[in-house]
């Protein structure tokens, strides 16, 4: 009789998984994304943290300017959360519980530009920290 062996899936490798479908889902970098893996009853749950990019303020939005692009930040949450528990199960074979989803922060892209679109001034010096430090005596 051949034995045909098993597979097994490393929990990193999982948890890789379920990062890189959730920076899809968001349309984020994937190290924008963690994730953690428990038991959920038999089944793969997962806590989520994605931390999402402001939108520039300054500019006007796409539509009314009342919701983002395919609407509210809460229906784009559940709809990031179907594609993860959808894709998750497709890619790992598992069958997934519960996918609790944060939204941990956020940080405005980088620009290169002045607000008011005038030309960019040299960055001030820096003067290292203990130059500033004043130190107080007792009198």
């Amino acid at each position: 009789m051949t034995r045909r062996g098993y597979n097994r899936i490393s929990p990193a490798a999982l948890r890789h998984t379920l990062e890189t479908v959730a920076a899809d889902a968001f349309g984020v970098p994937g190290k924008n994304v963690e994730a953690d893996l428990r038991d959920d009853g038999g089944t793969l749950g997962a806590a989520i943290s994605v931390m999402l990019p402001l939108p520039p303020l300054l500019q006007p939005g796409p539509g009314t300017g009342t919701a983002p692009a395919g609407g509210t930040l809460f229906e784009q949450t559940r709809a990031a959360r179907d594609t993860i528990l959808r894709r998750g199960a497709d890619l790992s074979g598992l069958l997934m519980g519960t996918v609790d989803i944060t939204l941990t922060g956020a940080r405005q892209p980088h620009r290169t530009s002045r607000v008011d679109g005038g030309p960019q001034t040299k960055p001030h010096r820096t003067v290292p920290q203990q130059e500033h430090h004043q130190e107080r005596r007792p009198a």
